[in-house]
């Protein structure tokens, strides 16, 4: 574990843009029950990969296959008693056209053939009087679902929040073929001076957020994130020594970290108390990304990134005697 330096905190920056009934053309407020009420896009299983996989699902094979459309954050929980996943994806850019960063809501109600639907994150602006939607341009390589708020990871751009109450519908053709779109509320950032980290992603359990920082080498860190009115404190910035974090979640005391080893070799999973985290070799699908928890199930949630290779999937918590059980029957 290298020794590390705790980054500056990050101030809020409450959006009064635009009111939601001010965007151009848009419905009315739908929220994610109303977009889990839609019928939305058919999930199938997919063939395990990696020795930890217990369950894996793939997209529709136009999201399998985007060069354009990057799977990269997820968080877990429940709305209404229904489970759903929240999964993040970015867009590259392509002639010179920034289309931004979406969200998928996956309802896992009928954990045999899983739905979802695409919301495009966007940025309200008033210009000369009238409201424009601006795509929302971050990596959105980690999510954390707090309450009612999704905290979407912004790099350097420190953390975006969204309300997912606000999600609204807007007319076919939609803004870059989204019908449903959610608008940004809050952004919380980093100053220029001071120790700066990469905010590479997120995750929450209950109130409890972490964060971490993707790198090459082992420098990569960790810190859990406090809120405060004015953001976020943080705090307890260590760095494990693992290269190429993806992602990372903090429950009862013990770490679980995802790491890379590109297109071709499974992913690694460690996991443990900070300064004693144990290497998982190869128990992930190639190309692991942010990691969620579901305490209730005693399960590790992710997403792998590269086309023809897109998974979204499970593995029993390390550890979890309900895990253990559940795997064995």
């Amino acid at each position: 574990m290298h020794l590390t330096r705790t980054p500056t905190a990050l101030t809020a920056d409450r959006l009064t843009a635009a009111p939601l009934h001010g965007l151009p053309g848009a419905g009315a407020r739908l929220g994610l029950g109303g977009l889990l009420a839609e019928r939305g896009h058919r999930m199938r299983r997919a063939r395990r990969r990696g020795t930890a996989v217990t369950h894996a699902f793939r997209w529709r094979w136009r999201d399998v296959w985007s060069q354009v459309w990057w799977p990269q954050g997820i968080a877990i929980g429940e709305h209404d008693g229904r489970p759903v996943a929240l999964v993040s994806w970015f867009a590259q850019k392509r002639g010179g056209v920034e289309r931004g960063s979406r969200i998928s809501v996956v309802d896992l109600s009928d954990p045999r053939r899983p739905r979802y639907r695409h919301v495009l994150l966007v940025e309200p602006v008033v210009r000369s009087g009238s409201v424009a939607l601006e795509p929302v341009v971050v990596h959105a390589g980690g999510l954390a679902w707090v309450g009612g708020s999704l905290l979407v990871a912004a790099t350097f751009g420190g953390i975006r929040e969204f309300v997912l109450d606000d999600v609204v519908p807007v007319p076919a053709p939609g803004l870059f073929g989204h019908r449903y779109v959610l608008p940004q509320t809050a952004r919380a950032t980093q100053p220029e001076e001071g120790e700066r980290m990469r905010y590479s992603f997120l995750a929450s359990v209950g109130e409890d957020v972490t964060a971490g920082e993707y790198r090459k080498d082992e420098r990569g860190r960790l810190v859990r994130l406090v809120p405060r009115e004015d953001g976020f404190a943080v705090e307890g910035a260590f760095a494990p020594g693992i290269r190429e974090m993806q992602g990372a979640v903090l429950h009862e005391g013990r770490w679980h970290v995802t790491a890379s080893r590109g297109d071709k070799q499974n992913g690694d999973l460690w996991t443990g108390p900070e300064g004693a985290l144990e290497r998982m070799p190869g128990a992930l699908p190639p190309g692991p990304e942010d990691i969620a928890v579901w305490p209730e199930r005693g399960e590790l949630w992710s997403v792998t990134e590269f086309p023809w290779k897109r998974w979204l999937y499970s593995v029993s918590l390390p550890g979890d005697q309900r895990a253990r059980a559940k795997s064995t029957r």
